[in-house]
């Protein structure tokens, strides 16, 4: 995907206010509503697909825990037998490693076990922090050649909690929207081509309301907004094809909504 300088957007801005140049006060202030106006691009669409990620596998948050510090009515996995914890005393089937069970007592000894969570985090090594959830999978990849069951969930800070997953495994398939790769500095040069006329017009209209011509940024606003919408309106007519976003059918239309 093409990417813009930050210098490409100044200048757009600079040729729109019909300056040469603005002075150091004034420069600050346009690098702050480029960054304003950027981030209100970025959240006017969760399918922007530079910042889409599809069914990518995600582990639930596990847990240490050692005998001794169960929780009556947790799910754990053993970790490790140790020595002096009777497993099968406390809801294990077999002192195996692997084995999951519902704790019915708090155990003892040394030995460990994964306390079970169904908790997919906002982050996770290697990979990109994940802003909003748009839906979780079980079983296989989504989207590709096999039918992969979905599962319900919320979210909150910890990140998403799977619901009703009937037989939990270590990881789902989550699809994704990318946290925002902002602010931008002076010297940027990872800009969304996508935005690069709106990011022009929609800056100069905020600068014109610094300098009080406020019928002028009417104006200008409207133009704005036009862009910014026929860019939203690729992104719709490219998922609306698609199946990334959920369906709702009627008797007379199909339509789609955010999570």
């Amino acid at each position: 995907m093409q990417e813009v300088t930050y210098t490409s957007i100044y200048d757009q801005v600079r040729a729109l206010a019909g300056v040469s140049d603005f002075t150091a006060q004034e420069q600050s202030l346009i690098t702050t509503l480029v960054n304003r106006r950027s981030k209100l691009a970025y959240e006017a669409s969760d399918f922007w697909p530079r910042w889409l990620v599809i069914g990518e596998r995600r582990t639930y948050t596990a847990t240490t825990i050692t005998a001794g510090s169960f929780v009556i009515g947790y799910t754990y996995t053993i970790l490790t037998i140790g020595s002096g914890t009777n497993w099968t005393s406390i809801g294990a089937s077999s002192a195996t490693i692997g084995i999951t069970f519902v704790a019915t007592g708090v155990g003892s000894g040394t030995g460990t076990a994964t306390l079970n969570s169904n908790i997919i985090p906002y982050d996770k090594a290697g990979s990109p922090t994940i802003d909003t959830y748009l839906r979780i999978h079980k079983s296989y990849q989504p989207f590709f050649q096999y039918s992969s069951v979905e599962v319900e969930y919320y979210v909150d800070s910890l990140g998403a909690h799977v619901m009703g997953d009937t037989a939990p495994a270590s990881s789902v398939f989550v699809t994704y929207k990318k946290e925002w790769d902002g602010p931008y500095t002076s010297s940027s040069t990872n800009i969304p081509e996508e935005w690069y006329n709106y990011l022009g017009h929609a800056v100069f209209v905020d600068f014109l309301r610094l300098d009080a011509q406020n019928e002028k940024a009417l104006v200008e606003e409207k133009v704005a907004e036009s862009i910014l919408k026929d860019q939203l309106m690729k992104v719709d007519v490219t998922r609306s094809v698609g199946v990334l976003a959920h369906r709702i059918s009627t008797h007379g239309s199909r339509a789609y909504r955010r999570n």
